[in-house]
């Protein structure tokens, strides 16, 4: 069956499924909602820009400080703003990470961020992502180092991710660097310049009844891996 690209500049959901490899918890229950807009849909690179001010969903801990990974229970999904960054996430298909390329409101450059996760499913509202916890951050002269190294860990002794995919986490996670120090991919310098069109505004979550949808994960929805 041939795939239905989105078109540049459609707003589309990227959604975060809370995956749980050892199936202890059941099905997976989504933990994040994001409206992006598509930069580009091509079998080469998957492009979204998330701007600020866009408003989301996102789990927070019931309990302050608690350690990932959240079990049953332990979060809750609530209405958020993305005001921190503007941000261009550059997936290619088939690799286990996303690059998040970051500018402040106003368009300064701060530099980029490595989200280690499972390649990314094409869904009827856009995509979803399963995060493996694991991240680098890249300051704009691309000295970087690690983040969450301990959530990983924790998500591993739990059995929430497991040691195949914490494997091909850690071998992304060793081409990014590489690729960083490089200069090159996502971190040549000319993504610092990207700016998205001018005639695209703050995308906005769909209302009440589309949302209940949204946050019923069902396998359903999802028409394969990219």
């Amino acid at each position: 069956m041939a795939v239905e690209r989105f078109q540049p500049g459609k707003t589309i959901l990227y959604r975060g499924p809370h995956v749980d490899d050892s199936g202890k918890t059941g099905p997976p229950v989504i933990c994040d909602v994001k409206p992006v807009i598509v930069v580009s849909d091509t079998p080469e690179l998957l492009s979204f820009f998330l701007a600020a001010d866009t408003p989301t969903l996102f789990s927070r801990p019931r309990f302050a400080g608690q350690p990932k990974p959240w079990g049953p229970g332990e979060w809750d999904l609530e209405q958020n703003t993305w005001d921190r960054w503007n941000t261009l996430h550059l997936v290619v298909p088939g690799e286990w990470r996303a690059t998040w390329v970051m500018w402040s409101p106003t368009w300064e450059f701060l530099g980029w961020y490595v989200n280690l996760q499972e390649p990314l499913w094409r869904t009827r509202w856009g995509f979803d992502i399963r995060d493996l916890q694991l991240d680098i951050l890249v300051a704009p002269d691309r000295s970087w180092r690690w983040k969450d190294e301990d959530d990983l860990q924790r998500s591993i002794e739990c059995g929430l991710i497991s040691e195949a995919n914490a494997e091909e986490t850690q071998r992304s996670a060793a081409q990014a660097i590489r690729e960083i120090e490089a200069g090159t991919g996502p971190f040549a310098d000319h993504w610092r310049e990207w700016r998205p069109e001018p005639g695209w505004t703050v995308p906005q979550l769909p209302g009440s009844r589309q949302l209940e949808e949204v946050l019923r994960w069902s396998p359903e929805d999802a028409f394969g891996r990219v």
